[in-house]
């Protein structure tokens, strides 16, 4: 796959993202919270389950119980944004909520690539990358204001 469909690829996750979390906040005003998270996670459940039979990777899940304990907590970090989602763009707006998580986001993907955390490889932390992070800070400011 050539670099230009990877970011065509990214930028597509990027707008479902934008768009799943003041999705699920709205579903969280019609039901608690809990209950939007839940179903929220329910329908993605079923869809990759469906995408797993349909392309025959379902033949392979049983592979992912030899993977480190560890590696099971993406579930749970899955269902905190979900929930976190839903309870604080009411309360934030969807620009300053996006804006917080996007920059939080990147303090964490530069250390994982600086300490090659998870298999990732290593790629040292730099003055680009710091302003970078300090710029997206500013960013939240603005976008706040």
């Amino acid at each position: 796959m050539n670099s230009i469909m990877l970011y065509i690829g990214a930028i597509i996750v990027g707008l479902a993202l934008g768009l799943q979390s003041p999705m699920n906040s709205a579903l969280g005003k019609i039901a608690l919270p809990k209950n939007s998270a839940v179903l929220n996670n329910l329908v993605g459940l079923i869809i990759l389950v469906l995408i797993s039979i349909s392309d025959g990777s379902i033949k392979q899940f049983a592979s992912l119980f030899k993977a480190p304990t560890y590696l099971l907590f993406g579930g749970v970090l899955g269902s905190i944004i979900v929930l976190g989602s839903i309870i604080l763009i009411p309360k934030l707006g969807a620009a300053t909520f996006a804006s917080i998580i996007v920059s939080a986001q990147m303090i964490a993907a530069v250390l994982i690539d600086n300490f090659g955390l998870f298999g990732v490889e290593k790629t040292p932390i730099n003055w680009f990358k710091v302003i970078g992070v300090v710029l997206l800070i500013i960013g939240v400011r603005l976008i706040k204001a």
